[in-house]
């Protein structure tokens, strides 16, 4: 059983806390209010970022890109933040769109839309020059991009998922989106998605069922179908389990029960695929009958931090450190994925609602 330590609030009375990021000593969240404000670990009353207005309206992702700088989106576009000085470094966005979804690799930055009109885009700029949008895919996706990722060490690969149930990889090294689109999983709208491994992809779905799927290569002279594996809803396979807050590849999964004011922390092996139910932690009490949006553990430590709609952000002592696991670094493109392009035609059905009171890619 984990040990809460401290509670922070957020800056307004009633704000959802919606995302969690660690830079330098201490941590950095995001609100529906459009603000950020995050505290150092070691010194807990101590503020590291306090910005009340960083955006418009609810920031829909926050990513960590390093130390000491952000990126955020929201409805009036991408924002980077520079965290000791509170100062926007950039803005980017097309001036249109909502942005829901990023990913931060080395100097990339990519963004993911709401859709608009017919399609919804994902667009990738360079940080150190970000006057002008690097790849745009714009037709590939046709309901709102709610997850992206650079993968961590094949560095031309970037992914995406969306509500329109697809999950899409592109090889950015390509020149135009339709020869870009190496890849297409068709699965159930989209949570959250990830590289677990160099060559494998999980898939968790707003009904909580969860995929793992491999990563097709360019050999297209061996006809050989990837291997997937279906582990259904995650709901019936844990007791207390009325939602699933993401599938972490670092080491660990999280889930909850509203209605009985619970969280879990169950460990995984990415390589192995598996969950270690017999080591579950419970965090007792959690963030009480509300969301939780987000949980963070610091690599090597047994700290751990969660955020949800109550407004609060906790950190906790977990009973043990977890075992961390990491792909690399990025990393010119090499061959070293052993299947070939393959597109699925047929789009998987949701096994059920969501039993949790609000769809987690509309975050207000």
């Amino acid at each position: 059983m984990a040990t809460c330590k401290y509670t922070w609030n957020a800056i307004k009375a009633g704000d959802w806390v919606l995302k969690l990021g660690f830079v330098g000593d201490g941590f950095v969240a995001s609100t529906s209010s459009g603000g950020l404000f995050g505290y150092s670990l070691q010194n807990v009353s101590s503020p590291v970022v306090n910005i009340h207005s960083a955006h418009e309206s609810s920031i829909n992702d926050m990513k960590v890109v390093n130390d000491n700088v952000i990126a955020t989106c929201s409805t009036d576009g991408i924002k980077i933040w520079d965290t000791r000085t509170g100062g926007c470094q950039a803005s980017l966005g097309n001036g249109k769109s909502n942005f829901l979804s990023l990913a931060s690799l080395g100097d990339s930055l990519a963004g993911g839309t709401e859709l608009l009109g017919a399609d919804a885009e994902v667009h990738v700029w360079d940080m150190r020059n970000t006057s002008q949008v690097v790849k745009s895919f714009v037709d590939s996706h046709h309901d709102d991009v709610t997850a992206l990722e650079f993968h961590p060490s094949l560095n031309n690969y970037l992914m995406s998922g969306s509500t329109d149930g697809c999950v899409n990889i592109y090889d950015l090294s390509k020149p135009d989106e339709d020869d870009a689109l190496h890849q297409v999983i068709n699965f159930g709208s989209v949570h959250s998605c990830h590289f677990i491994t160099e060559s494998r992809i999980s898939v968790l779905t707003h009904d909580e069922t969860l995929l793992f799927h491999d990563l097709n290569d360019t050999n297209y002279e061996d006809l050989v179908g990837p291997k997937s594996d279906d582990r259904g809803d995650l709901r019936e396979q844990w007791a207390n389990n009325e939602y699933v807050v993401d599938i972490n590849p670092s080491g660990f999964a999280a889930y909850g029960a509203n209605s009985s004011e619970k969280l879990f922390i169950v460990p995984f092996s990415p390589k192995k695929e598996k969950f270690k139910d017999s080591k579950i932690v419970s965090l007792p009490g959690a963030h009480g009958e509300e969301v939780v949006r987000d949980v963070i553990v610091k690599s090597n430590t047994t700290q751990c931090l969660t955020c949800g709609e109550d407004s609060k952000v906790r950190l906790w002592e977990l009973p043990e450190t977890l075992k961390h696991y990491s792909i690399g670094t990025a990393s010119s493109p090499v061959s070293v994925i052993n299947k070939p392009k393959e597109k699925s035609k047929t789009k998987k059905h949701h096994k059920k609602t969501h039993k949790s009171k609000s769809r987690r890619f509309n975050p207000y």
